[in-house]
């Protein structure tokens, strides 16, 4: 027995246990100045039930039903005991008799194709807690219910992010399908079912997925709040999506409210601010846009497009398209700028690309020119 000296009449203890269950006898003996021991210390019988940890999924971590082969789950830890006492936390994908292990302070996960998610297939994802004592908590599961999620595998280099309303596809999809004509790409529907397929949590998980890709597509039409890019997603991802070496064009129109400066609105682009002039429309019998730079093809408008405006950039900045219409502004506006002359991480459109189909081989030639000789696609 090993005896520890205290000079108080009152102590706390703290009762570890191992399992759910145990007793403790607590014994105290009295001891005089001579160092003579009570030879009969008082005891006392202590029953310690210990009580498991639960587990819940953060409200942010509910799974869109198809994702690419990346998957973030955040969940909150909670022991009666202390939360302080989890000491693991278990996973496991679609097999329940293969947890891993992670430590009780970290909350959230990301997986990919390495951590065992299975490609082109359903997948679940199982989580419980386990205590200092060793008691596990009720194992959850995500999706919640009885159903799985699916995973898409990413099985090119380009990635189209489609921000598009459904009004538009009629001309978007015929228009991809011919632009990248023999280049393979994969295609995230973020506008359809009121962007179920966006993942709940923006960082890490969708700019994990946009970094599957060397290239990104993202594009947009214009006219409404409705049918324009979703530009809070793209702020909030695409600056990490270019620092890691991905490249992008970005093609979307704005909505007819008012949008001044750069702020907020473009944050991931060379832009100053944007034209406070609007063209209201732009019809497929007005003039082809303009070609700054010579190597780029002629193309021009072949659907409506609303409330068109430019962009106002450093003098530094290259332009690649401008345009002029002899209406409402009564002024030749940028409509295309890159941010360096060679080896460009972003070429920014204010314009529906899909919009621009007069010429559909030059549709082609444009893609080639953007995504092969600018950005060095292979």
């Amino acid at each position: 027995m090993n005896w520890t000296f205290t000079t108080k009449q009152d102590s706390t203890f703290i009762l570890s246990i191992s399992g759910n269950d145990s007793i403790y006898t607590i014994y105290v003996a009295s001891v005089d100045d001579k160092g003579l021991v009570d030879p009969t210390p008082a005891s006392n019988l202590y029953p310690v039930i210990n009580t498991p940890p639960v587990v819940s999924f953060d409200n942010t971590s509910l799974i869109p039903d198809t994702t690419f082969p990346i998957a973030t789950f955040k969940w909150n830890g909670f022991d009666p005991d202390g939360s302080e006492t989890i000491r693991y936390y278990w996973w496991a994908l679609n097999d329940t008799s293969n947890f891993k292990r992670i430590p009780g302070n970290i909350n959230l996960i990301t997986l990919n194709k390495d951590s065992g998610i299975a490609v082109n297939s359903n997948n679940k994802f199982y989580l419980k807690a386990q205590d200092n004592a060793g008691a596990f908590s009720p194992v959850i599961k995500m999706p919640p219910d009885s159903t799985h999620w699916y995973v898409k595998n990413n099985s090119g280099k380009i990635l189209l992010i489609q921000d598009i309303a459904s009004t538009n596809l009629p001309d978007a999809i015929p228009y991809f399908q011919n632009a990248f004509d023999t280049l393979k790409f994969d295609v995230l529907d973020i506008k359809s079912r009121n962007g179920a397929l966006i993942p709940k949590i923006i960082n890490p998980m969708f700019i994990e997925t946009l970094k599957l890709y060397k290239y990104v597509l993202w594009s947009s039409g214009s006219g409404s709040v409705a049918a324009s890019a979703n530009l809070d997603l793209a702020q909030q991802t695409i600056p990490f999506y270019l620092q890691s070496g991905g490249k992008i064009f970005f093609t979307a129109g704005f909505p007819n409210a008012s949008i001044t400066g750069q702020g907020n609105v473009i944050n991931f682009a060379p832009v100053d601010s944007i034209t406070f002039c609007t063209i209201p429309f732009v019809l497929n019998s007005d003039s082809n846009l303009i070609s700054v730079k010579s190597n780029y093809p002629l193309i021009g408008p072949s659907s409506a497009t609303q409330f068109v405006r430019g962009i106002k950039s450093s003098s530094n900045v290259p332009v690649v398209y401008s345009f002029f219409k002899a209406s409402g502004c009564f002024d030749t506006i940028k409509v295309a700028i890159k941010d360096v002359v060679s080896n460009p991480r972003i070429i920014y459109m204010s314009f529906p690309v899909f919009n621009l189909n007069k010429f559909p081989e030059n549709s082609k030639s444009l893609f080639r020119k953007i995504f092969i000789e600018e950005f060095g696609y292979n």
